[in-house]
């Protein structure tokens, strides 16, 4: 049954309302699709740069406590050695400290390069109560390569080693974690009293052949710290340089060279 005056829709109108809904929904799935690509690749950067944020954060606080021991037993016994020709004879033996056992002098060294460091501090509180540990830990840092789990994929890492029990040698031993991937720079520069300018190298170990960094700490280490990665085709790099204080190099005052006025 009809009726005269219903109207329907022509076969080109339809054609028309269809083509406008399909090219609506081609655009906004384009503008979803752009929207999703852009939150991937901003919360990519946003954990690339916390990564790198927290790397450096860790090597700041640990170049900050770096621990300097100084014996303050041998300096007593020097100062007492010092002071044996103004006393009577015998006086110095009486008060000069005795020990009943060979005693072994404790050091804690610093030792870096342009590209890896390795030295003594005191960010190593305990983590468990009556643990038989010093607060002070062995910490080094250095690039090596290492593979992603996930991925697959083979990048320069900074490594972060530790060790809680300390001997002669601070560049060895302990276990090591990945601290950052995908590193493209890591570099450091030192400076201290007696350099008039920043190095490359620092050594404090007592055969050192450098008279300027024997049983010395750097007062400032300059580190610079870079990762670099492909996304979309694109390199996308950050980069971040501190110059890190330490807080107590505990260096023995050099006697100074010049005449009183």
């Amino acid at each position: 049954m009809t009726y005269p005056n219903q109207k329907a829709f022509s076969l080109l109108e339809v054609i028309l309302a269809i083509t406008i809904l399909s090219t609506l929904t081609i655009l906004s799935t384009q503008v979803i699709s752009r929207a999703l690509k852009a939150r991937t690749k901003i919360q990519a950067e946003v954990d690339d740069v916390s990564a790198l944020r927290d790397a450096m954060r860790m090597i700041k606080t640990d170049l900050n406590m770096a621990y300097h021991h100084a014996d303050f037993e041998k300096e007593i016994q020097d100062q007492a050695a010092k002071t044996k020709g103004t006393l009577r004879p015998g006086a110095a033996a009486e008060t000069a400290p005795k020990r009943q056992t060979k005693r072994y002098d404790p050091t804690t060294n610093f030792v870096g390069t342009d590209n890896e460091v390795n030295f003594v501090t005191m960010n190593g509180a305990r983590t468990i109560s009556n643990v038989t540990q010093a607060d002070f830990i062995e910490v080094g840092y250095a690039l090596k390569s290492c593979t992603n789990i996930s991925t697959q994929q083979s990048s320069q890492c900074l490594y972060r080693r530790t060790q809680s029990i300390l001997d002669e040698d601070v560049k060895t031993g302990g276990t090591e974690i990945v601290m950052l991937e995908n590193v493209s720079e890591f570099k450091m520069r030192y400076i201290g009293e007696g350099k008039d300018d920043w190095v490359t190298t620092w050594n404090s170990t007592s055969s050192s052949s450098d008279g300027g960094t024997r049983n010395r700490f750097p007062d400032s280490v300059e580190v610079t710290l870079s990762i670099e990665r492909e996304f979309e085709k694109k390199q996308k790099k950050y980069s971040m340089l501190f110059v890190i204080p330490i807080h107590f190099p505990n260096n023995i005052e050099k006697p100074s060279t010049s005449s009183p006025a």
